[in-house]
């Protein structure tokens, strides 16, 4: 069996990363010239030969955009997808839309999908692995990362740490003595320094805290027994529909919003203003996520673009959920 070199084995021996590869061979962006140096000699030593076929391939290609995103059931990522669609189609592209559902086999497949369909570039929300790199990079197709905190890799973002110590402000000026972080998958970096910004400032102020994992939310009797127990007075949730179905427990179980329990939420999607009380959030623009996401994939097409990440800023939406 002939083994033959690959993109990822020229950016292993040159010790940089393969989007740095492409765009070395690329002339797509910037490279330092040490590093372009060391992939010159990668190229040399493993005889490399870039894919031709893909390369012409990406030559034509179509009015199509492919946008991953992992849970399309989430306002947020809808807000994200018509951000992007409406700058898609100002500029004469459609947006084919792929729901991974946070797993790696079905974003796989998307991929796939995408890649047939000929797109003329991708958008997506991070994902646990470099998947998206290691498809897309030999296929020289663009992609942008939204909520990526790689620095290397284009894309557009929020400071997730400051937001979970805005949350955690929210708590703090209502009077919080007790509080439960109520978190999604921390694998995911987005909610990872969430938890460690509001981690931060409990710490800071000398506030009690024990963390919660979303999926035990499903066992209500020892979630309720958790907040009498330790008498919990504040909860901040990793997002808005968090938040939604831990107001609704507390409720059923005769707990006052925000007198007994101060909650607050994360991403300020339409339906945090449609519960009673209204919930607290933190708005990370999702609708301009999509805009910027775009208009930076077409930078990217058009080889504008400098592969660095765009941060947008956060704002503290606060609601009747918090004590004032």
């Amino acid at each position: 069996m002939i083994l033959l070199t690959t993109i990822k084995d020229v950016a292993l021996l040159a010790g940089c990363s393969v989007a740095t590869v492409s765009r070395a061979i690329n002339n797509t962006g910037y490279v330092k010239a040490q590093t372009r140096s060391q992939i010159d000699r990668a190229i040399a030593e493993l005889n490399y030969q870039p894919n031709e076929a893909a390369r012409t391939l990406y030559k034509r290609k179509s009015k199509m955009i492919g946008l991953l995103l992992p849970d399309i059931s989430n306002p947020f990522f809808t807000l994200i997808a018509r951000g992007v669609e409406d700058v898609a189609v100002e500029h004469g592209y459609q947006v084919l839309i792929g729901n991974s559902d946070n797993d790696t086999e079905k974003a796989k497949a998307y991929l796939t999908t995408f890649v047939s369909h000929n797109c003329a570039g991708m958008i997506t929300t991070a994902l646990n692995e470099n998947i998206i790199e290691n498809m897309l990079e030999p296929l020289h197709m663009p992609f942008v990362f939204v909520d990526r905190t790689h620095n290397e890799i284009s894309g557009v973002s929020t400071d997730h740490y400051e937001g979970g110590q805005r949350q955690a402000e929210l708590v703090i000026e209502g009077g919080c003595n007790d509080g439960l972080i109520v978190h999604e998958d921390l694998t995911i970096d987005a909610f990872k320094h969430r938890v460690k910004g509001v981690v931060s400032m409990f710490e800071e102020y000398g506030i009690n805290y024990k963390t919660y994992l979303a999926q035990d939310l499903n066992d209500e009797g020892s979630f309720i027994n958790l907040i009498r127990t330790h008498n919990i007075d504040s909860i901040i949730c990793s997002n808005d529909l968090l938040a939604i179905k831990v107001m609704g427990i507390l409720q059923q179980h005769n707990l006052h919003i925000p007198k007994d329990v101060q909650i607050v939420g994360y991403d300020n999607i339409p339906f945090s203003t449609m519960t009673f009380p209204q919930i607290s959030t933190i708005d990370q623009s999702a609708y301009r996520l999509g805009e910027l996401a775009m208009s930076k994939l077409l930078k990217l097409y058009d080889h504008q673009d400098c592969f660095e990440l765009e941060k947008v800023a956060i704002s503290v939406i606060k609601r009747s959920s918090t004590r004032h």
